[in-house]
């Protein structure tokens, strides 16, 4: 294997929120594995994720481009589902995917997910050579038939279906150690120089620890916070007891161990392959800040968009505390493919290198990203220290080195500056357009040219 063509590891975690990671300050020791991995590459301490869940932020992330906004009526299909599904499907019709580009440099490729969201229905097994998902299993089909029969029971309550999904290991409810040997047999499957890309669903609502990462929570306390907390974490309720919180916030710690663990293990079983390990979560999680709760709100708050991500294994050491793009991983993970190595003091996120990536201060220019909602309606500039948002046409800004829980609106305080501040998240958006419009006039050259021969 040449110095130009290193093995590329991408884990996604799902969920999983930068405060509770050590190398991020959290001081819990509840991801060690992360933390030395962290402290022994490239860590972002600013990472943002492009959106606040996983089909606004994993599109953008696999192809380097954000995702135009859309209230997705203008597709055909019957379900919301099925709509959303062709939303992600057409993004990634229109820019080539991480695997699409790494498959063309000569890499051999597969993909593991168990996220609907980034399954084959939606197009992200485009440019695997192996493509292993459970989204589309039918196993709680099966379940809920069979449990239909049994007298009393309304499969339909939550807490039966949060059962059913336990026991099938459907969709959202998958743990790493069941994708463990799909994980394996893919690897041996491959040919250096690989990409593997493995998306891991612990951390992800609801919390159900593996037990033999239950530190603090209790296999009834597990199964009741899931229950007492899915209301209001599905966004059917906007309040949660205290005692259901607490419970809560147990097993979601437990499930970060659980990830942390996950990471630890498929870096002691890939070394032999000495691959470059890119880590990062697709988004984060409220556990009530703002009045929220989950990720289905769409908001981007801190606690939704500010994510841990490192590159560990890259030939380089170095801490990286501007705002960053998780859109920057595409061209990251392609600049190591071609070249062996990457420069993390140049950032490759395509809007934070153009102009519209600089936020001016006087004389001083502070990098600023994007994250947005699917739809478009909640979006902000993120830089530091000032963050500026816009939602439901309201507009917030906050001055995250003094505010970093985002309590204190400024934007009435220096209408100028939020004028500001709003302008340039425009021009992001003027910027996004105009790559998009570039990016399918040359996909549909390509298609022309093939065609033609």
């Amino acid at each position: 294997m040449s110095a130009d063509s290193r093995n590329i590891v991408l884990v996604s975690i799902d969920s999983l929120r930068a405060d509770h990671c050590g190398f991020l300050g959290d001081d819990r020791e509840l991801t060690p594995a992360m933390d030395r991995l962290a402290s022994e590459g490239v860590s972002y301490q600013q990472a943002i994720a492009p959106g606040p869940q996983t089909f606004s932020s994993m599109p953008a992330i696999f192809t380097g481009q954000r995702r135009r906004p859309t209230t997705l009526s203008e597709y055909p299909q019957e379900t919301h589902w099925a709509r959303r599904l062709a939303g992600i499907s057409e993004h990634l019709d229109r820019y080539s995917s991480l695997a699409e580009r790494l498959g063309d440099r000569g890499y051999s490729t597969a993909g593991i997910s168990p996220n609907p969201w980034t399954s084959s229905a939606s197009g992200f097994d485009r440019g695997f050579d192996q493509f292993v998902e459970f989204a589309d299993s039918d196993a709680v089909g099966w379940l809920r038939k069979a449990v239909s029969h049994i007298p009393g029971v309304d499969t339909e309550s939550r807490a039966v279906s949060l059962a059913m999904n336990l026991l099938s290991g459907n969709e959202f409810f998958s743990q790493w150690n069941t994708l463990y040997d799909d994980i394996e047999r893919a690897r041996a499957s491959l040919t250096e120089p690989y990409f593997l890309w493995v998306f891991i669903l612990d951390c992800h609502f609801p919390f159900v620890p593996t037990r033999q990462h239950r530190v603090e929570q209790s296999t009834i306390g597990t199964y009741y916070s899931a229950i007492r907390s899915a209301e209001p974490m599905r966004r059917k309720g906007t309040t949660m007891s205290t005692r259901a919180r607490e419970s809560m916030l147990r097993s979601y710690r437990d499930t970060v161990r659980a990830s942390d663990a996950f990471v630890d293990t498929l870096q002691n079983d890939f070394a032999d392959d000495d691959p470059v390990l890119f880590v990062h979560a697709d988004h984060g999680e409220s556990f009530g800040e703002h009045g929220n709760f989950g990720h289905h709100h769409r908001s981007v708050y801190e606690e939704n968009i500010h994510v841990p991500y490192f590159v560990h294994n890259a030939g380089v050491e170095a801490t990286v505390d501007r705002p960053t793009s998780l859109t920057s991983i595409h061209d990251t993970a392609l600049s190591i493919a071609r070249e062996g190595r990457f420069d993390p003091g140049v950032d490759t996120a395509t809007g934070q290198t153009s102009r519209f990536g600089m936020m001016k201060n006087g004389d001083a220019g502070e990098p600023a990203v994007v994250a947005a909602s699917e739809c478009g309606t909640n979006r902000t500039l993120r830089g530091s220290p000032e963050k500026y948002l816009s939602h439901d046409g309201e507009q917030e800004v906050f001055n995250l080195a003094v505010d970093p829980d985002e309590r204190v609106n400024l934007a009435d305080e220096n209408p100028h500056r939020t004028r500001e501040l709003r302008n340039r998240l425009e021009g992001f958006d003027d910027h996004r357009v105009e790559t998009g419009r570039i990016h399918h006039a040359v996909r549909q050259l390509a298609s022309l040219e093939a065609l033609s021969v």
